[in-house]
């Protein structure tokens, strides 16, 4: 049919409008109505356009298409479309349409398709346009009858009021929602957490099962997509198809922890910070946190890697370690030290037991300097074993297979454990409990720290100038900053308790002295008291009381005094009582063995924190060691990070005849300790500052 040939009839019009009516109903409202970003006005324009050339003109030349009435309708409805399912999109000018619209609809069906999606589509009307009018012929006093564009909406598409644009900013708050849960958790994480719930890992997380493996999907499904509008399109279709707990599941309590994971945060932390905002006070997890797949995964590693012998560790011996890397070695006390020659020397008699606050003639000095210049003049070294320095107690442990490949970041197989497996410091314990620990002062405590279950309620206290107490009851002071941002109250068996008191900026203190003190404030059986630590000018100063402390005691740790901006600080927490750890006695010199670099400093390596060691005769651990830490371990593992976490605190650390345990110090912590020397057969003793 050529173009002259068509008939543009106000019969033909009704007739496509009333078969674009039923195309509606009959292939759109199944779907979900959108709008495209397409200017409706443009669309409008190019509608008028696509008519033939020869019937192309003024209003009064083609009355059934350039009128207002049907404008109205392209600017109410003409970019609304219907998104399906399987994410196809069908148009009100897709449908089999009288020939002398089916060229422009198709044409408008093409671009309308080339947008992308932009919003949910919801009407405050339910009759779009109106389906005629009247008019009549002034000459000739006829009247015409003019139809237009008009749908009426099923009930589903139409809300009252304001209840249609509120439904509207739902739907784009639920898209940009989405497609921030996509960018931000990784299907790692998603299959962690799906895994865990599998194996009842997972507080309540049964009730999250099914929404994670939507989520899985969506997210594998989004990352095949390229093409930015296909991305666009599918975020719409997916929270529009799936609803708020899908589309915003990384604002819900289950998206915090698989944003945490995603992030690369250490399991357990992880799962706990979930368990602290889901779980009640008294629950209990039920076992390890590591999956099937992730125990098959480091499984297949370590054999991979050869490094199947180098699971097995035991407490290492003075036989293992060679002369190159000690520092100091007591010969006597050291038969068998690989490179010696044994040297025969009379037994050392037991020393008296001294306190501190006796030693007269010291000599101050930096450990670096005792070590160049004191050190190699000593035939004997004793370390004097005051009780704060109970955390400081540490084991040296090496493979029971000696040819085993090392599994550590440096060259030697050797790995150390500071009593109660404390790995992280407790700053670093702090920071994962969310204590703010970049501050000008702050005072910690831990307690709960090893094998025996504490289950006490300690609250850490500090005493301002003004006499305003900061504790558990009133935890922030708003004269000075001073803020308790961590307070525990019911300790975990096997996850160390700390609480934490930080003032952020000494310029917002006033002047005088804050007294920290520790106070029993629900007593549980445990004996095991407590360690603590106070910060400022860079500087971190240990603490520890190993006492059963009765319920409602209070122990005062050391008051710090700020003056004219700079802090002091007098410690009260002294230990009059004699204690034995680890076959120790504590407040007394100890002979020390050898003294040594921890194993990542020996030889060439250089690596990470650098600690020094004193072994002590007669030191044995009541411990069960971790076999090694995470930090430890090179990078090859890092994908099977959590597991090697689980098997570093499972496999048995053998024991061995004559183990090399003492007391460690990491270089980086200030810290001072007293030492004697014997010097050609007189005794010398040293103050020595650790920073």
């Amino acid at each position: 049919m050529k173009m002259s040939e068509y008939h543009y009839t106000n019969e033909t019009f009704k007739a496509m409008r009333d078969a674009m009516n039923v195309h509606f109903v009959d292939n759109m409202v199944d779907g979900i109505l959108v709008r495209v970003d397409c200017d409706t006005e443009e669309l409008w324009e190019q509608y008028l356009d696509n008519f033939p050339e020869e019937i192309k003109g003024v209003y009064r030349e083609r009355p059934y298409h350039d009128c207002q009435a049907c404008r109205q309708w392209f600017k109410k409805m003409g970019n609304v479309v219907s998104l399906k399912r399987d994410g196809i999109i069908v148009t009100f000018f897709e449908y089999n349409a009288p020939i002398e619209y089916a060229s422009n609809f198709e044409k408008l069906d093409s671009f309308l398709k080339s947008k992308p999606i932009n919003n949910l589509f919801m009407s405050s009307d339910q009759k779009i346009g109106f389906e005629h009018n009247l008019e009549q012929n002034k000459e000739t006093g006829r009247v015409i009858r003019n139809d237009h564009f008009f749908t009426e909406l099923p009930s589903r598409f139409v809300k009252k009021g304001v209840k249609a644009g509120q439904a509207i900013g739902k739907a784009k708050t639920n898209r940009m929602v989405l497609e921030s849960t996509l960018n931000t958790i990784t299907e790692d994480a998603i299959e962690t957490v799906l895994d865990l719930i599998d194996e009842g890992n997972l507080y309540r997380g049964k009730e999250w099962e099914t929404s994670l493996k939507i989520l899985l999907t969506i997210k594998q499904d989004f990352n095949k997509i390229t093409d930015e509008k296909e991305q666009n399109d599918f975020l719409w279709l997916e929270s529009l198809m799936n609803g708020d707990t899908i589309s915003r599941m990384k604002n819900l309590s289950i998206g915090t922890l698989l944003v945490n994971l995603s992030n690369d945060e250490d399991l357990e932390v992880a799962v706990k910070k979930y368990e602290q905002v889901v779980a009640p006070s008294n629950y209990k997890r039920p076992k390890g946190l590591f999956t099937k797949k992730m125990l098959e995964n480091a499984k297949e590693k370590l054999i991979e890697l050869g490094y199947g012998d180098s699971l097995y560790r035991r407490f290492a011996s003075i036989e293992d370690i060679s002369v190159k890397d000690t520092i100091f070695v007591n010969r006597n006390l050291s038969k068998g030290i690989k490179g010696t020659i044994d040297d025969i020397f009379n037994n050392l008699s037991k020393q008296a037991v001294t306190r501190k606050s006796h030693f007269y003639d010291t000599i101050e000095m930096s450990i670096d300097d005792f070590i160049d210049h004191e050190l190699p003049k000593a035939s004997e070294v004793f370390l004097y074993t005051d009780n704060n320095l109970a955390g400081n107690f540490m084991s040296l442990i090496a493979p029971i297979d000696e040819n085993a490949p090392s599994m550590f970041k440096w060259n030697n197989a050797f790995s150390w454990a500071y009593r109660h497996n404390v790995a992280d410091s407790m700053k670093q314990q702090v920071k994962a409990m969310g204590g703010d620990v970049d501050v000008d002062l702050r005072f910690s405590i831990r307690w709960n720290n090893d094998e025996h279950y504490d289950s006490n309620d300690l609250d850490a206290h500090c005493i301002e100038p003004s006499g305003f107490v900061i504790y558990f009851h009133q935890k922030e002071s708003f004269l000075t900053g001073g803020y308790l941002d961590v307070d525990i109250t019911h300790p975990e068996p096997g996850v160390a308790a700390v609480e934490n008191i930080r003032f952020k900026d000494k310029n917002k203190m006033e002047d005088g002295e804050y007294l920290f003190k520790v106070n029993q404030y629900a007593y549980r059986g445990g004996d095991g008291g407590f360690e603590a630590e106070i910060e400022f000018d860079n500087n971190i100063y240990s603490f520890s009381y190993p006492y059963k402390i009765p319920q409602g005691q209070d122990v005062k740790v050391a008051t710090v005094t700020l003056k004219d901006g700079r802090f002091s600080m007098q410690e009260h927490l002294t230990a009059e009582n004699n204690k034995t750890i680890w076959n120790v006695k504590m407040n007394d010199f100890v002979p020390v063995r050898l003294m040594c670099y921890s194993p990542n400093y020996w030889g060439d390596d250089n690596i990470g924190n650098k600690h020094l060691f004193f072994m002590l005769q007669d030191c044995v651990t009541d411990d069960r060691p971790n076999a090694w830490y995470n930090e430890f371990l090179n990078s090859e593992f890092n994908e099977n990070n959590q597991v090697m976490e689980k098997l570093g605190k499972e496999l048995q650390v053998e024991n061995t005849e004559q183990q090399l345990s003492g007391m460690g110090f990491s270089l980086t912590k200030k810290e001072t300790i007293i030492v004697k020397t014997i010097e050609e057969g007189n005794e010398r003793i040293f103050k020595l500052t650790i920073s």
